[in-house]
């Protein structure tokens, strides 16, 4: 008959650990959420396509497989009676270039045409990573079929990097620059017979 005054305090609930996201140079990526309190399950919350979690969406450590590159975010949500709590990573899904650096060569010049190939994914660069002097590019070092001025004579070695996102793919071609020789076939003359000395300098 007495009234009774019970006074209940209410913890909130842990925030959900969904571990860190990244960069993938594929269309699979290894998740690592951190169990906090209760059961957790991954679902996707955008992205240009579907996803598959492997074992199963529960695993903390799922891989995850996406059917299309881009951007997406995946929310880690765990429950335990009443409470609920998630967090979210993004993960970028990059596909990987290919580099095609073409064909190097020989000339008798300073100045050489690459022929690398335009990369179907990613921007390529070109960049000089062997011989000495230096090397400047025209029209620019992005320039697929760039021509190639060297400061010095000699054999380079030129790297087309391709890079899409965070990926990267390389290929290189090697060129001999030789000095052109100038001919000097010495003084020609008067002789006195049928016979003459040539005095050609190499």
């Amino acid at each position: 008959a007495v009234p009774v005054r019970l006074t209940a305090f209410t913890q909130p609930c842990p925030q959900a650990n969904a571990g860190s996201g990244g960069n993938e140079c594929d269309l699979s990526f290894v998740l690592n959420a951190v169990r906090q309190f209760g059961t957790g399950t991954w679902t996707r919350v955008s992205g240009p396509g579907t996803a598959i979690f492997t074992p199963n969406a529960t695993t903390p450590n799922a891989t995850v497989t996406v059917s299309t590159y881009g951007s997406y975010v995946f929310r880690w949500t765990e429950k335990s009676g009443a409470c609920s709590s998630y967090a979210e990573i993004t993960v970028n899904f990059y596909r990987q270039p290919s580099a095609n650096a073409g064909h190097g060569g020989d000339v008798c010049s300073r100045e050489f045409q690459l022929s690398a190939t335009v990369p179907a994914v990613g921007t390529g660069m070109w960049s000089m990573t062997g011989g000495t002097g230096t090397a400047a590019f025209s029209p620019d070092a992005s320039s697929s079929n760039a021509i190639v001025n060297v400061s010095e004579y000699g054999t380079k070695v030129f790297t087309w990097t391709v890079t899409n996102g965070t990926c990267s793919s390389q290929a290189g071609v090697t060129v001999n620059f030789y000095n052109p020789p100038v001919p000097d076939p010495g003084p020609g003359g008067n002789i006195c017979g049928l016979e003459t000395y040539f005095h050609a300098v190499p």
